[in-house]
């Protein structure tokens, strides 16, 4: 019975240094929860040959290590690939948040934590990003960038051992009500509805409904099949 098995905290890490790996997983516990790392190196993706990052191929691959999983949060380093002489821009932690949003972008409701062993440089591009928009007079462009940092909730951290204290805790926080119902309703992502009696919903897989509908789809199918559930398992003033 699902009643008498741990809930799970499924968090997506970006790291350059494969290490980390290991790290998160000795370093992140929380009692009574499974803590289920996804974890990719952005630099897999970065081929040196024709200097170019394959951003398609990386969103391909957020997509498929995610599908069918509740993310309920997203960390990332910030310096991920420099900069060279030869053109190549760079990959930083502003980059990795702005393709997982592209992979898949109900994403961009959860908490993002980014840590670099320098927060200066951090805080220095989105400044410096908003200051050379408003030098190029792009004011619509900087303003757009403004508002896509005040609508994701975004926290910075030291990359140090203390960050996985602030893992716990956003872990912590982010298991709410809704996140949990998802996390159950994607658990059979694979299944196919029958018999709700509603042409919108039967013959579709789980998936299809939750995660590939527009929200209001995906929000509706979950609210039906709750309030079926409980008309099935329920009586009014036994």
């Amino acid at each position: 019975m699902s009643s008498n098995q741990p809930l799970s905290l499924n968090y997506l890490v970006f790291d350059d240094d494969n290490d980390a790996e290991s790290q998160y997983r000795s370093n992140i516990t929380v009692p009574s929860y499974n803590c289920n790392l996804i974890f990719i190196n952005p630099t897999e993706f970065y081929d040196a040959e024709s200097n170019l990052f394959n951003g398609d191929q990386f969103i391909s691959e957020i997509q498929k290590k995610t599908q069918g999983i509740n993310i309920n949060l997203v960390i990332s380093d910030w310096n991920i690939l420099p900069a060279n002489e030869d053109g190549f821009q760079g990959i930083v932690g502003w980059d990795i948040i702005e393709y997982v949003i592209k992979a898949k972008n109900k994403l961009k409701t959860r908490s993002f934590l980014i840590y670099s062993a320098d927060l200066n440089k951090a805080s220095q591009y989105i400044i410096d990003k908003i200051k050379k928009d408003i030098e190029k007079n792009d004011l619509i462009t900087s303003l757009n960038f403004i508002s896509s940092i005040l609508e994701i909730r975004l926290k910075f951290c030291k990359r140090d051992e203390q960050r996985f204290s602030e893992v716990v805790t956003l872990l912590k926080l982010s298991n709410t009500i809704s996140n949990i119902v998802l996390d159950s309703v994607l658990n059979f992502d694979k299944n196919t509805i029958v018999k709700t009696g509603n042409k919108h919903f039967d013959g579709k897989k789980i998936f299809e409904l939750v995660n590939e509908h527009p929200d209001v789809q995906g929000l509706k199918f979950i609210r039906e099949f709750i309030e079926l559930s409980i008309a099935n398992y329920s009586e009014l003033n036994a």
